[in-house]
């Protein structure tokens, strides 16, 4: 499916800004395309082979907890990528900083341990979630708020917003689409 997303972006992509690139790749893949909020979604940039970065990449977006724990970086950015190393697991990378919006999404798809129909469906649903997410967290939450939310296969899924108890970081504790049905249960002001 990678291969043939990219023969199919390769016909004409000298025509298509990067953001047009990105969809096109990731749906010839299978793969849903998140939401990036306009003001970032005109400066995203292919980098390399799926990597879309409205920000500099000095780390590979492979490094999760890198970006989660940065401190010097960007006040808002947005990444979108594709990476692995060797027989390892290979992850989708969506990374969206924007206003009081953290949401750091590390899914599994690809590698040669993996089953990539199941993975592109939990993809699917997780990007359709963060779809809800996002205009939530923007609309609702001022400037002094914060929710950050971290949904991945390997290194554990929570969520933390001001206000709240921060939720369980164990490893395997929760799945991507669990915690993101639950911020949005906390946006919308559910229990």
């Amino acid at each position: 499916m990678m291969a043939e997303a990219e023969n199919n972006l390769g016909r004409g992509a000298a025509q298509m800004c990067d953001i047009d690139k990105a969809r096109h790749l990731f749906q010839n893949a299978g793969l849903a395309f998140p939401t990036i909020p306009d003001r970032l979604a005109v400066r995203l940039k292919e980098q390399g082979k799926w990597l879309f970065s409205t920000r500099e990449l000095k780390v590979s977006p492979y490094d999760l907890l890198h970006y989660i724990h940065e401190s010097d970086g960007p006040k808002e950015y947005a990444v979108l990528s594709h990476s692995g190393h060797g027989v390892n697991p290979y992850a989708i990378q969506y990374y969206l900083v924007s206003g009081p919006l953290q949401m750091f999404l590390y899914l599994g798809w690809g590698g040669i341990y993996m089953d990539a129909e199941a993975d592109a469906s939990k993809i699917r649903k997780c990007f359709s979630l963060a779809d809800e997410i996002v205009p939530a967290a923007l609309g609702k939450l001022s400037a002094g708020d914060q929710l950050l939310i971290v949904g991945s296969d390997f290194y554990g899924s929570y969520w933390s917003a001001s206000g709240q108890v921060p939720q369980n970081e164990e490893i395997g504790y929760k799945r991507p689409e669990e915690v993101l049905i639950e911020a949005i249960y906390w946006l919308k002001g559910s229990p």
